[in-house]
C-alpha cells in the first residue's frame, strides 16, 4: 500500500460509499468504475480492489476504533466518512512505519486530516473490541452464530468467513478430464491443483485474467466454488433423467449437473429473472450440452401443470442470507437480513417445487446460508406440511471445516 497515489484513496472512497448503500455488491461496482477509468491500470485497479476489500474485512473493528458512532464524527472532522475508513485501514496495515511517519503510508490528502486520524487511531483501546467486532460481525449475527455453534467453533469459523476465498474452477466432464484442464491451463501459463474434495475442482494458485484462457473459451473450465461443485455433486443426477434447477439464475449448477449426466436426458434451468437466465446461454455455448432448456417463471413462481410430477430430480438452491459467501462477498455483513421473510419465502419456493417431483423422486433443498433457521428450521416444517416426503442425506459444508463457502443440503425423497 506504501504506492497509494491520491486518486487510489479517492476512487477507493468513492467506491466505499457506493458499496455502504447497499444496492450493488462490492465487485458489480469496481467493476463499473474501473469501466470509467480507463487510465488506471491493472496494478492501480488491483490496489484499488485491495483497499476497498481490506476494509470490508476490518469494517467494524475500524468503525469501533474511530468511536461508536464513527459516521457521525468522520463525517464532521474528516469530511467522509469512507474516505476515512479508507486511509485509517492503510494506516493500520502500515502500523511499523506510521510509528514513526504517520504519513509515510498515505498521499496527500486535502480531503483528509491524516495527522489527526492517526493520532485518533493511536489513542483508541483495541482490547475494548466487542466480540463481534473483533470477529469483523455484526452482533446480530456474532449472537447467532455464537448460540448456534457454540462460543469457540463460532470464532473459528468467523476468522474463516474473513479469509479471501480461493478460486476454484470446475472441469466440464463433458469434455476434458480434471487432469486435461489442468495441463491445458498450464499452457497458457495459469497454474493450478486438484481441489481437495471436489473430484472435479481445480484450484487456481493466484488470480489470472480467465476469460483469455484457451480453457475458458472452449468450456473446459468454469468459474465454481468447491462447495458449490459439491452441492450439485449431491444432487447425484443420472444420464437420462429428468431433472430441473429450480432457482436457476446465472446456471452456474445447472452446467454442472449437465455434465453429470453426461448431455444425456433433459434438464431445466428455471428462474424468476429473465436477466439472470440470459446470462446462461453464452455459458451453455461453451460448455457443448444440447439437454438444457431454460424458462422463465411468473414472478409468483407458478410453473405450468404440465410439469407437475415430471421430474426425477428437482433442486431448490433457495434465496437466502448468504452468510455462507462472506468470503467472497465481504459488503453482505453490512447488511441486516429479514430472516422471517427470507424463510417464508424458502417454504413457499419449497412448496411449489415439490409438486415437480414424480412419486419416488427426490427434492433437493439447498442455501449458502450457515443459520439453522434457514436450513434445519425450513425442513422441518416443510416435512410438517408435506407428510409424503421424507428426509434423506444431508451435507454440511463450512469454510473452516471444508475451506469451501458454507452450504446445506438434504435430499428429501416423494414416496
Amino acid at each position: 500500500m506504501t504506492t497509494l497515489r491520491h486518486t487510489h484513496v479517492l476512487l477507493a472512497a468513492e467506491a466505499l460509499k457506493e458499496i455502504l448503500l447497499g444496492e450493488k455488491p462490492a465487485d458489480v461496482i469496481l467493476a463499473e468504475r474501473f469501466r470509467l477509468q480507463r487510465s488506471a491500470g491493472s496494478k492501480d485497479r488491483a490496489q484499488i480492489s485491495a483497499l476497498v476489500y481490506g476494509v470490508l474485512r476490518n469494517y467494524f473493528p475500524l468503525r469501533a476504533l474511530l468511536g461508536e458512532s464513527a459516521a457521525g464524527v468522520i463525517e464532521k472532522d474528516f469530511r467522509s466518512p469512507a474516505l476515512a475508513l479508507g486511509a485509517a485501514e492503510t494506516l493500520q496495515l502500515c502500523a511499523a512505519q506510521v510509528l514513526s511517519t504517520p504519513n509515510h503510508t498515505l498521499p496527500p490528502l486535502r480531503e483528509l486530516d491524516a495527522a489527526a486520524l492517526h493520532a485518533q487511531l493511536a489513542q483508541s483501546d483495541p482490547s475494548a473490541l466487542t466480540q463481534a467486532a473483533r470477529h469483523n460481525l455484526p452482533e446480530w449475527l456474532w449472537q447467532k452464530l455464537q448460540e448456534q455453534y457454540g462460543e469457540r467453533e463460532a470464532s473459528a469459523l468467523a476468522l474463516a468467513l474473513n479469509e479471501p476465498a480461493p478460486v476454484d474452477l470446475r472441469v466440464n466432464t463433458f469434455k476434458a478430464t480434471r487432469e486435461q484442464a489442468i495441463e491445458k491451463l498450464a499452457q497458457a501459463g495459469i497454474a493450478s491443483e486438484a481441489t481437495p474434495h471436489s473430484p472435479v475442482g481445480v484450484r487456481l494458485k493466484k488470480r489470472v485474467a480467465l476469460q483469455s484462457s484457451a480453457a475458458f473459451r472452449e468450456g473446459w473450465v468454469e468459474p465454481q466454488d468447491e462447495g458449490s461443485q459439491r452441492l450439485a455433486l449431491h444432487v447425484a443426477p443420472m444420464p437420462g433423467e429428468r431433472v430441473a434447477d429450480f432457482c436457476a439464475g446465472a446456471g452456474g449448477k445447472t452446467l454442472a449437473l449437465g455434465a453429470q449426466m453426461n448431455n444425456q436426458g433433459e434438464l431445466w434451468a428455471f428462474d424468476v429473472s429473465r436477466a439472470r437466465l440470459s446470462r446462461l446461454e453464452p455459458r451453455l455455448l461453451r460448455s457443448g450440452l444440447s439437454i438444457v432448456r431454460s424458462q422463465v417463471l411468473a414472478t409468483d413462481g407458478t410453473i405450468t401443470k404440465e410439469h407437475s410430477g415430471y421430474f426425477d430430480a428437482v433442486l431448490v438452491d433457495a434465496p437466502c442470507s448468504a452468510t455462507g459467501t462472506l468470503r467472497r462477498n465481504p459488503e453482505l455483513r453490512l447488511r441486516t437480513p429479514d430472516l422471517g421473510a427470507l424463510q417464508k419465502l424458502q417454504l413457499e419456493i419449497l412448496g411449489r417445487a415439490a409438486d415437480l417431483v414424480r412419486d419416488g423422486g427426490r427434492l433437493i433443498y439447498a442455501t449458502c446460508s450457515i443459520l439453522r433457521e434457514e436450513n434445519e428450521a425450513v425442513v422441518e416444517r416443510f416435512l410438517q406440511t408435506h407428510s409424503g416426503f421424507s428426509a434423506g442425506a444431508e451435507l454440511r459444508l463450512l469454510p473452516h471445516r471444508d475451506g469451501t463457502d458454507g452450504f446445506y443440503a438434504v435430499t428429501l425423497r416423494r414416496g
